[in-house]
């Protein structure tokens, strides 16, 4: 089988992504995945089997207004419109897995499934909700129902819809009239074994706080920042850090900003993106992640990957309590805290490192969720589906 992966996004940082073209990958297939190029990246590299193609480039701080994505976004439905249609006509694609980001880059493969190739969307994060609460527009406005708009066709021109969690799959299916069983919800599984040398341990004394991941207002990092000081008056040692994957450049500002007026400088550190590997190691000294995203008709039902890599290290999770979260998880997994109340994140921060058997407790069911709850498991699901097409 020839398949071809396509991905408004940097293939090495999003697991996503390359969880579903190296799990189709193998002796007798030709498996392309279409991307974003980083800088220092060549332009084409095979890893693990499948042939990458960076067609665009960006860099991981590159954010703009909505103008800015779709032009942006635009140029890049062209180029991988053609580099589609030149490599079916090479390889005979079967299958075309596109990843949103905008819903719309399922017609890339327009040509390949006027001639019988399987398509398949996977929503990542739902758009209108999305673009909407990014940009502050009420999902009744011009730009929400022109998304929905897009969203309809979408999901009607492609043959299958994976979406980001359990709660979109219903959505998606009930307001675009495409059946249950032609959707299904896949969280972003963790593959256990870049963690099986993670052996969590309850300290006594110290604190580190760690967030990896997206700085954008809707991930609330500022929450955590501010619910520092708070923690610090209790443990002077406590630290957080922050290891940004991305992050929109007006929002990183600010947080560096109340980082300085806080005089944290010494207690929270942004660092660099590191790949699965190096956050592996960082894993392995923290006691505590902290997820602490807003709600919102967007935010709230949004589901973060890095809660079960969280559990698969053992770590102890204080998260907001967002929609979400509460469907997946309950108060014996995740200790809650109030969205966006900082004080009560400190609150909660405090309660869970004074409190080592609490510790324990968490870390363990995390860790029993998180091998039951896994890309080793879940990726069997994920075959089944493409053998049905």
């Amino acid at each position: 089988m020839n398949s071809c992966t396509v991905a408004y996004a940097f293939y090495e940082t999003d697991f996503r992504v390359s969880r579903y073209a190296e799990a189709l990958a193998g002796p007798g297939m030709h498996t392309d995945a279409i991307a974003l190029q980083a800088e220092g990246k060549t332009r084409t590299e095979i890893i693990n089997g499948v042939t990458l193609h960076r067609i665009q480039r960006r860099r991981f701080d590159d954010q703009g207004g909505p103008f800015d994505y779709l032009l942006k976004m635009s140029l890049f439905f062209v180029k991988a419109s053609w580099l589609i249609l030149v490599n079916h006509l090479r390889y005979r694609y079967d299958l075309i897995i596109v990843h949103n980001v905008p819903d719309f880059f399922v017609f890339t493969a327009l040509v390949p499934k006027l001639f019988g190739a399987k398509v398949m969307l996977d929503i990542h994060d739902i758009l209108p909700e999305f673009f909407c609460q990014r940009f502050h527009k009420p999902l009744n406005s011009v730009y929400g129902k022109l998304l929905r708009v897009v969203e309809f066709l979408s999901v009607r021109f492609c043959d299958f819809v994976i979406t980001g969690n359990d709660l979109w799959r219903k959505k998606i299916s009930a307001r675009d009239g495409v059946p249950f069983e032609r959707t299904v919800g896949f969280v972003n599984y963790p593959h256990l074994e870049y963690f099986r040398d993670v052996e969590y341990k309850v300290r006594a004394s110290g604190l580190s706080v760690i967030y990896p991941g997206h700085l954008s207002h809707h991930h609330g990092i500022d929450i955590a920042v501010k619910a520092m000081p708070i923690v610090k008056k209790s443990i002077p040692s406590a630290r957080l850090d922050i290891y940004a994957a991305s992050w929109v450049p007006q929002y990183r500002n600010q947080l560096e900003h109340t980082i300085a007026e806080l005089n944290l400088d010494g207690a929270i550190t942004i660092h660099p993106p590191k790949d699965i590997h190096e956050l592996v190691e960082v894993y392995k000294t923290a006691d505590i992640g902290v997820v602490p995203k807003r709600g919102g008709f967007f935010a709230s039902e949004a589901f973060s990957s890095k809660i079960l890599d969280f559990m698969a290290s053992g770590i102890p999770i204080v998260a907001s309590r967002t929609t979400i979260d509460e469907y997946y998880f309950d108060n014996s997994q995740i200790m809650f805290f109030e969205p966006e109340n900082h004080e009560d994140l400190a609150k909660c921060i405090l309660s869970l490192h004074n409190d080592p058997a609490k510790r324990k407790q968490l870390s363990d069911n995390g860790k029993r969720y998180a091998s039951e709850n896994n890309w080793d498991i879940k990726k069997r699901v994920f075959l089944d589906i493409v053998n049905s097409l």
